[in-house]
């Protein structure tokens, strides 16, 4: 407006404004194209976020494969004067006066957490089956207490757990696998009894080949939207590593058992503090996090291009209203009805938010495919997200431009002949 006024062409709008001083059409075409704008960015970001959300919900619908309520976690790493017999010595103590808490239901130890089986992988020869080095497959390891799958309630589907022979001095070397696992390397065969060899030991000595003594239910260790992967459990008194994370089950608050758990493991070593106490849900919300980021940030803008939308869209509407404000006396005067003065109002307004809503929709359509990768079991042509965001848009365009109309069809034509 300032522009437009800094340079006035008195005789166009003298021409085509006459005494009630309209705007010219390029002005009129100008506005409505900013409204068609506003819409249509709103729509776009709108869907956008929409998709994310959607998949948000659908990564929250996800069974990560164990029961992640009520357990607080903790790392620790024992010194290096700890040897291996002191190790498995130092957790069975621990483990046992763990489960001696008020409120404990159960505890175990493992590495790595469930959250995160990325961290220790090898690769594994099947007995009878040699291959190469560059065609092993490779599966997660993980390094378990013989309570691992009891306290975070992950099934054992055929076979047995882990018992106290495993820890035995001198016991046959024993793992669990995955269920995947199983159906990649047995397929249409019973692996229990099997034997593997998993690359990893704690020497240098060979590793051993180990009997398949049970069946666990796949747990999603890389992500919920990541698919299943290979995994193997092996008893920790077979292999102790020395960094261990200690998972409480408990029947109270998680959070409030941190500072008994802190003086249990100092009555065992008072030079030991717990690193990264977090309960698994808040593992899983962050292994959410750039979803849920991403899915705000989107959300965030397109609310703003909403609010925008339907402020520019009520500004014009009022504006082309008070400018028409003789015209509508001159309707009134010759005997037209209020009603239809509304209904010409809304018409005018929902016209540029349906252009708008189209456009968006449709350039929505086109864009949403570069997001494919971010969705978790939603299609990027969601049909309820491009019914439900341009169904809200047109019922807030309505509104915003209903309120200037019933303001228009209110006129009072003796005040609007005499209106310059």
């Amino acid at each position: 407006p300032a522009l437009q006024s800094s340079k006035p062409q008195l005789a166009s709008s003298l021409s085509e404004g006459g005494r009630s001083g309209t705007e010219t059409q390029a002005q009129s075409r100008l506005k409505s194209g900013l409204v068609i704008s506003q819409t249509a960015l709103a729509v776009l970001l709108l869907i956008g976020a929409g998709l994310l959300l959607r998949s948000l919900l659908e990564l929250g619908k996800v069974d990560p494969g164990f029961v992640r309520d009520h357990v607080i976690t903790f790392g620790l790493d024992l010194p290096g004067r700890y040897g291996h017999a002191e190790r498995v010595e130092f957790y069975r103590q621990l483990l046992e006066r763990v489960r001696t808490v008020p409120g404990v239901r159960a505890a175990s130890a493992g590495f790595p957490l469930p959250t995160m089986a990325a961290d220790v992988k090898t690769s594994f020869d099947i007995e009878g089956r040699p291959k190469k080095d560059s065609e092993r497959p490779v599966a997660t390891v993980h390094i378990v207490d013989q309570d691992y799958f009891r306290t975070l309630g992950i099934p054992i589907l055929e076979g047995r757990s882990f018992s106290p022979h495993d820890d035995a001095a001198g016991a046959e070397p024993t793992v669990i696998i995955s269920r995947y696992l199983a159906e990649r390397t047995f397929p249409d065969q019973d692996p229990v009894g099997r034997r593997i060899r998993l690359h990893i030991s704690s020497g240098t000595e060979q590793a051993p080949m180990r009997v398949i003594v049970g069946i666990a239910g796949d747990v999603k260790g890389e992500g919920l939207s990541a698919p299943a992967v290979l995994e193997s459990y092996v008893p920790y008194a077979q292999l102790p590593f020395a960094p261990m994370s200690v998972m409480v089950r408990t029947e109270l608050p998680p959070e409030t058992l941190v500072p008994t758990l802190t003086k249990t493991v100092q009555s065992l070593d008072k030079d030991l503090p717990l690193l990264h106490a977090k309960t698994l849900d808040e593992y899983l919300t962050e292994s959410v996090a750039g979803s849920r980021f991403q899915t705000i940030l989107l959300a965030i803008f397109g609310g703003f291009a909403l609010v925008l939308t339907a402020l520019g869209l009520y500004g014009v509407i009022a504006y082309t209203v008070s400018r028409r404000r003789r015209e509508m006396g001159i309707r009134f005067a010759l005997g037209a009805e209020r009603n239809a003065i509304l209904a010409m109002v809304v018409k005018n307004g929902m016209a540029l938010a349906t252009v708008g809503i189209a456009i968006g929709s449709t350039t929505a359509l086109l864009l949403s495919r570069l997001i494919t990768s971010l969705l978790y079991r939603v299609k990027p042509t969601d049909p309820v997200t491009f019914f439900v965001v341009p169904i809200v848009l047109g019922a807030i365009a309505l509104v915003a431009t209903y309120i200037p109309a019933r303001r228009a069809s209110k006129v009072d034509p003796n005040v609007a002949l005499r209106y310059e």
